[in-house]
């Protein structure tokens, strides 16, 4: 499969200059299993350009899942013996073959979906954190000519999620305060959907989200950990659940200093170190 693999792919395009973000213009590709297909799920699309066909992942969202989970071979590897007690209670209800099978037709739909909406000339944006773990280059994604993003488009239409990771959706101001409008954008448009319960946010309560589905298939232990927007607290990474879905920024473990810097509180289930940095950064004990 083509793709872009490393910083010098992405350096030798044309970036445009006078804007924070990094622009390219682009083709619509196609997966290479079946030509006719641009789309591996509901979050990610093949292009093309100046490069070979790649697959991109949308910045900021997370669509469901188009496969599905193995709940027999879950519970005979002892993974779930692993978690956090509380994360563990929080998610057995989910773990149902009628859930898993909810989540892969959401995943399907928004496939789907996306599908449907793609035009043949795109822009392709990016921001600070080039790429994820599977080496797809995360972008904000639009058509030529376009105001808004189809990230933005899938969460206004209930079929992704929010879903921002430091550094990505975080703009450094004067002085070094932090700019969220970004990520307010999609906030806002996830909270519409979730009013009109729309796509996902009919079946928020009874199904696994995506990022959870994820670690469960992966049997990989939660790692980020998890801001909460509104109130500015700070959870550990198997804490994230306490935070609501539309109010979560998570932190690498490399970032998460950063974020204590940046003014949100270490909860009581973080690491003691934590705590300590905050009373030091901020001349302040934690209640």
């Amino acid at each position: 499969m083509g793709r872009i693999t490393g910083i010098e792919g992405i350096t030798a395009f044309s970036f445009s200059t006078g804007s924070k973000l990094k622009t390219i213009h682009v083709h619509l590709g196609h997966s290479p299993r079946n030509p006719e297909k641009h789309c591996s799920d509901g979050d990610s699309s093949y292009v093309t350009g100046s490069f070979e066909n790649t697959l991109v992942r949308l910045t900021g969202i997370d669509a469901f899942e188009v496969r599905g989970l193995s709940l027999h071979h879950l519970e005979k590897s002892g993974f779930l013996q692993r978690l956090d007690k509380h994360l563990r209670e929080y998610l057995e209800p989910k773990l149902t073959t009628e859930s898993i099978r909810i989540h892969k037709n959401l995943g399907f739909q928004a496939r789907d979906y996306f599908e449907s909406i793609l035009e043949e000339e795109l822009v392709i944006t990016f921001e600070k954190e080039v790429f994820d773990r599977y080496e797809r280059a995360l972008v904000y994604l639009s058509v030529k000519g376009g105001e808004d993003t189809y990230n933005l488009n899938l969460v206004e239409t209930g079929y992704a999620l929010p879903y921002f990771i430091y550094p990505n959706a975080v703009s450094p101001e004067v002085e070094g305060e932090w700019n969220y409008d970004a990520m307010q954008k999609i906030r806002d448009a996830a909270g519409k959907a979730k009013e009109r319960n729309r796509g996902i946010w009919e079946y928020i309560d009874d199904v696994l989200l995506p990022m959870e589905l994820r670690f469960l298939t992966r049997r990989e232990l939660p790692a980020k950990y998890c801001a909460n927007l509104e109130n500015n607290y700070l959870y550990a990474p198997q804490q994230y659940f306490w935070v609501p879905v539309l109010d979560r920024l998570f932190f690498y473990p490399r970032d998460v200093l950063l974020a204590v810097e940046h003014g949100f509180r270490p909860t009581p289930s973080c690491d003691e170190w934590l705590h300590k940095a905050w009373r030091v950064l901020h001349g302040k004990s934690l209640e």
